[in-house]
């Protein structure tokens, strides 16, 4: 038989997670839900909704396995399909742990708020009015489902550390090895739910503000962990007495236990009273009977050792003090309710009737009668007052352990030796770390841009204007080739013709008109609609009058569509701006761009010849125009090794891909987390690792257009100064200087076009970007006209159907609201006059959270002859009882109805018209 004098915990009874399936929409590529029962959705099925419905980088299939594994997992340790609680077993004890690690790591992947709602029962309550085994009848409660991940988790804490304590309270204690069994399993539930206290932030944080569960609390935990701590201290006293140790050792052993009874019974009492944070708890009667029995028994037992030790050093005064007090405390026990409380308890508190001759309190009065005897006739000694006594030290036996599974769940998750398994949900990316991947792409694309591209561009510039400023190559290729085409305007001339030339950029200045012309009807589609639903809402309101019509009018419903459809035609307007600058250009420029595409027989006939051959110039010119011609092909060499760096550049930032650094992140931080931040991973949290790679991707390249413009810059300032000197080693004569200009002209011809051709590339972009802006403008635009309409027709039949006979409430207004998914990021044109709207699409999800209230729940001997007649009582004298405790478990739900509202018009009040 096992010990019953000890409480075990009350299991946390829930069901298995079940729904009804709803039907797949028509154009669901996933398969239906409930794939075993057509009419149910079992757990599996809602996490694969779920992640289907939410993520939008990992497909449901490859974590279909993974969701059958975890429903596989709860069912088997919560095995009946209501009220279930776990088995007493080590089994048991196994899968839970291997339960609270897997939900660990899923909360590294999925917020605690999702779509998959759990049922657990409160404490102390069972889903049916039958009696348990000891014939009780509890509370009945229906369970409480919440939506929450960290509701499920901190349940399983909860029955990992109640398992622990069953498994205690039904050791033998009759031996070393089951009391030292039993204070290893108390001392690891108060582990656990001491693990469990730094856990409820989370959960209270993940609630959104709304109440925690009643049994879910800080003081409602705390008591019951005092109470594991209490039984193990107690077990330890028990073995404290078998072990004959003295008396004083045995008093300090005794008072951690009276300390350890009474911190838990004021948790529980404060429990019940709730917080300002925290709902009331309805802590049963009989345990808080239970707490207050042991609390003063065990005070008693401390004053009584303690007393042995002073009549031992004969101190009688203090002697009588401790009896007296150790008396009060044993009659205040006695004096309790026993009702609920075990019947070995009870018995440790009755006078005979045992198969023990004498209970504690009988040997304190025996002791108290003889002492004060002794000291009346023989020391007549004042009896120390109890607050003049010399205070017991308590020694503290017991405390909290945690397994290293529970403390860091996530490194035992694998599947080798002394795993906890697979982790669920292993390919799943996390929505934080979806987010932070997004960054990263935006950021590795703002910062190419910024340290790579733009001062590319801005260095290539530069050079162009500086070139053209000092009439170079011109120039020079006039003096040293008076005819013919210049073989650099020749490759300008080729690369023209490779892109296209003229007919390639007339066919995309079609294709933007066409582009725009597209946008500008999709916006007027738009706003034709919303003007239709706000006639028709003003045709309304005038028939039926504004006092009876009490909708909200279409400007105030349609306030943020309107607003949307403002910015866009800003957005059009300024982009329509950028494209006539580049028609005007495009129109100055036509003819020249003609004539480079046609090679180099229509340059030939475009560029004038030159008189002065270049054999005839002076020697210091020819040297200059040599040291010239020798800077120019170094700056166009430099200029071409810019180019590739950009290219690398390009390329690498597409293939920097940092997810798996960011799961291993995410991972880690999900898992060591300061408590009470409540769940998932702030996006400022990997600010340090996105510097890093940051850095580590894009210094090499920004470090070389840096080397780059620095030497481009040396350049320049010797082709300045060889210029000067090309200048002045002589004057060209009229037909050079027309050649002159007619190869600058041609050459500054081919830059034009290879601007134009990136406005116009850009500008596809732009329009490309902006219809899918403009297409969920026009889709919220016919959802909201439709959901009006609907709402219309519905208000108008219900105001002009017939007056019912009995008075009742005015119709009912229904607001519908435009949807808020078109705060989206706007387009950019970087060569455009362009308009930046910054906004970021948030849909806010509101769970209905059902709340269900907890139950309220001898002769004259000498002074030698007195030490020697003391009588010191067995362990079973003071304490633990031996006989089988029932176990309860817990049922089901049953919700309570919804009162039904009703409506319509009252006749009384006649028909107004506005």
């Amino acid at each position: 038989m096992s010990a019953n004098n000890l409480l075990s915990l009350p299991f946390k009874a829930t069901d298995q997670v079940r729904t009804p399936a709803q039907p797949p929409a028509a154009s669901s590529p996933h398969p239906p839900l409930g794939s075993l029962n057509s009419q149910v959705a079992t757990l599996a099925d809602q996490v694969v909704a779920h992640i289907a419905a939410t993520s939008e980088t990992t497909h449901p299939d490859l974590v279909r396995p993974d969701a059958h594994a975890w429903q596989h997992l709860r069912d088997r340790i919560f095995a009946a399909p209501t009220g279930a609680v776990p088995l007493l077993s080590q089994a048991t004890l196994s899968d839970l742990t291997a339960y609270y690690a897997q939900l660990t790591f899923v909360l590294t992947k999925l917020p605690a708020n999702i779509s998959v709602s759990f049922p657990w029962y409160p404490l102390y309550t069972s889903p049916s009015p039958l009696p348990s085994a000891s014939g009780a009848f509890p509370t009945v409660s229906p369970a409480l489902s919440l939506p929450n991940l960290e509701y499920e988790r901190l349940s399983v804490l909860y029955n990992l550390a109640a398992l622990h304590a069953a498994l205690g309270t039904e050791r033998r204690r009759s031996d070393e090895a089951g009391i030292k069994a039993a204070i290893a399993a108390y001392q690891n539930a108060a582990g656990v739910l001491s693990h469990l206290l730094t856990l409820l932030p989370r959960l209270k944080s993940s609630l959104e503000g709304l109440p925690p569960p009643t049994d879910l609390t800080a003081a409602c935990i705390s008591a019951l962990r005092d109470l594991c701590l209490a039984q193990a201290q107690e077990v330890a006293w028990q073995k404290a007495v078998m072990d004959r140790l003295k008396n004083g050792t045995v008093a300090k052993i005794a008072l951690r236990v009276a300390e350890l009874y009474q911190q838990a019974r004021d948790s529980a009492e404060s429990a019940r009273n709730g917080t300002e944070t925290s709902p009331p708890f309805a802590f049963p009667d009989e345990v808080l009977r239970y707490l207050a029995i042991k609390a003063a028994h065990f005070a008693g037992v401390a004053q009584y050792r303690r007393s042995l030790d002073d009549l031992g050093a004969n101190r009688y005064g203090d002697e009588l003090g401790r009896l007296q007090l150790a008396d009060q405390k044993l009659k205040e026990a006695a004096g309790l309710s026993k009702r609920g409380v075990p019947e070995a308890v009870v018995h440790d508190m009755k006078v005979g009737g045992y198969s023990t001759p004498k209970s504690l309190h009988k040997i304190v009065t025996e002791n108290l009668t003889r002492a004060t005897k002794d000291n009346d006739l023989i020391y007549l000694a004042t009896p120390t007052p109890p607050s003049s006594l010399p205070p017991i030290v308590s020694a503290a036996l017991a405390k909290p352990t945690l397994a290293p599974e529970l403390l860091d769940p996530l490194s035992h998750l694998h599947a080798g030796a002394g795993g906890l398994g697979r982790p669920f949900l292993e390919a799943l990316i996390p929505r934080e770390a979806g987010e932070v991947l997004a960054l990263w792409d935006d950021r590795k694309k703002m910062r190419l841009e910024e340290g790579v591209l733009r001062p590319a561009k801005e260095l290539d510039a530069a050079a162009a204007k500086t070139l053209a400023d000092l009439n170079l190559p011109a120039a020079l290729e006039a003096t040293q080739q008076p005819l013919g085409v210049p073989p650099t305007l020749l490759e300008k001339s080729t690369a023209v013709q490779a892109e296209g030339g003229l007919e390639r950029l007339e066919t995309m200045m079609q294709d933007v008109r066409r582009v725009a012309k597209v946008n500008q009807k999709m916006l007027q589609e738009s706003n034709e609609l919303l003007d239709q639903e706000a006639e028709t809402d003003a045709a309304h309101r005038s028939g039926h009058g504004t006092m009876r019509w009490t909708r909200p009018p279409s400007d105030e419903s349609a306030a943020p569509l309107r607003q949307r459809a403002e910015q866009l035609v800003g957005l059009l307007g300024a982009a329509g701006e950028s494209d006539s600058l580049v028609r005007n250009k495009f129109g100055e420029w036509e003819e020249a761009i003609r004539i480079l595409a046609g090679g180099q027989p229509t340059l030939a006939r475009a560029i004038p010849s030159s008189t002065v051959s270049a054999t005839a110039l002076p020697p210091r010119k020819l040297a200059t125009i040599r040291q010239l011609r020798a800077s120019l092909d170094q700056l166009s060499d430099l200029r071409a090794a810019r180019a590739r760096i950009v290219d690398a550049a390009r390329t690498g930032v597409a293939q920097a891909d940092i997810r798996d650094k960011v799961l291993r992140e995410a991972e880690r931080r999900a898992a060591q987390r300061k408590e009470g931040e409540g769940e998932g991973v702030g996006l400022a949290d990997f600010e340090g690792l996105l510097e890093a790679e940051g850095e580590r991707v894009m210094q090499p390249y920004e470090e070389e257009i840096r080397r780059s413009g620095a030497r481009q810059e040396d350049l320049l300032n010797e082709i300045k100064v060889l210029n000067d000197s090309f200048v002045d080693a002589g004057q060209s004569d009229s037909a050079t200087h027309e050649r002159e200009q007619a190869l600058q002209h041609f050459d500054t011809a081919a830059s034009k076009y290879h601007e134009m051709l990136t406005n116009l590339q850009e500008g596809l972009r732009f329009y490309a970007d902006l219809s899918k802006l403009l297409g969920e403008l026009r889709d919220a635009c016919k959802s909201f006209t439709y959901a009006r309409s609907a709402e219309a027709q519905d208000l108008s039949r219900a105001l002009s159907a017939p007056p019912p006979l009995a008075s009742a409430s005015p119709a009912p207004t229904v607001e519908v609201t435009p949807p808020d998914t078109l705060a989206v990021p706007i387009p950019s044109r970087s060569s455009r006059s362009s308009q930046q709207t910054d906004g970021t699409p948030r849909s806010t999800r509101t769970s209905a959270r059902t709340r269900a209230a907890g139950a309220t729940s001898a002769g004259t001997p000498t002074r030698r002859t007195a030490r020697a007649a003391a009588q010191v009582p067995t362990a079973a004298e003071e304490g633990p009882r031996e006989e089988q405790a029932p176990r309860t478990r817990a049922q089901v739900e049953e919700p309570a109805p919804t009162p039904a509202a009703a409506g319509g018009w009252d006749p009384s009040q006649g028909i107004r018209f506005g």
